[in-house]
């Protein structure tokens, strides 16, 4: 989508400037990459006192505002654009002009507007949040008037060129150093990871606990038990006495008394 930097400067003849009754003797506009802030093309300017207001609102609708053009060809970039699009539809207007409605310029076209941002940086006030204030820029518009009078006509385009480098200086700065703000988009790497929410399931029934299984011991062989007999007790004179008990080892580990035959 082409972005483009866009202002239009104006003459005014009361206290104030006044979109819908001030005369429009410039529009500029340059094709940048609104990613870097970097131009991509030459600044564009169209003067009023080379031809006429009526020529250069035409000419620069044709280029952009048909109704066959999709508003994605011409994405103003800007600063307090809200002055650009109300005189774009006061001029339309009293040339007679296919009508460009606020709800198509402000709802239907994507833009970029830096004001608020400048706002922010002078923390968060409305007065003094001006482009020269935070950029290379070194007038304001208030010279403007004096300078269409005395037909300054060098004078205003250098002003013009000088505002359209202090703003790409300060949308490339800006562009350059937001990862020091320390706010990534989400899913981006590098990015703050929040915590995520804990899933809820519905609980399964936990498995009946199955008896632990063994594999059957292996059992050494008993040895065979052994049997022996006590001998024979002996009687003073050196004979056995007869009908002594002998005894055999059962398997309980007691001695069990057995009747020899006499």
């Amino acid at each position: 989508m082409p972005a483009y930097y866009f202002a239009m400067e104006g003459y005014h003849t009361g206290e104030k400037p006044d979109p819908t009754e001030d005369k429009l003797i410039t529009i500029q506009y340059q094709k940048i990459d609104l990613t870097s802030g970097e131009p991509l093309g030459e600044l564009t300017i169209l003067k009023e006192w080379e031809s006429s207001e009526k020529e250069i609102i035409t000419t620069f609708y044709n280029q952009f505002f048909k109704p066959d053009i999709p508003v994605t060809h011409f994405i103003p970039v800007g600063m307090n654009l809200d002055y650009e699009f109300e005189m774009m539809i006061a001029k339309l207007k009293k040339y007679h002009l296919p009508v460009i409605t606020s709800y198509q310029l402000y709802y239907q076209r994507p833009r970029f507007e830096l004001r608020p941002i400048v706002i922010l940086l002078n923390d968060g006030r409305f007065a003094g949040a001006r482009l020269d204030a935070f950029s290379s820029k070194k007038y304001d518009g208030s010279h403007m008037k004096k300078w269409y009078e005395k037909a300054e006509f060098k004078r205003i385009e250098y002003f013009i060129r000088e505002e359209t480098e202090a703003f790409l200086k300060l949308l490339q700065y800006l562009n350059n150093n937001k990862h020091r703000i320390g706010i990534t988009k989400k899913g981006v790497s590098g990015s703050p990871k929040t915590e995520e929410s804990p899933v809820y399931t519905r609980q399964e029934k936990a498995p009946i606990p199955q008896p632990k299984s063994f594999e059957p011991e292996v059992l050494a062989p008993k040895k065979r038990t052994e049997t022996w007999t006590s001998p024979a007790r002996r009687s003073p004179a050196g004979h056995e006495k007869p009908g002594a008990p002998s005894f055999r080892k059962s398997s309980s580990g007691f001695a069990k008394a057995e009747s020899r035959p006499s």
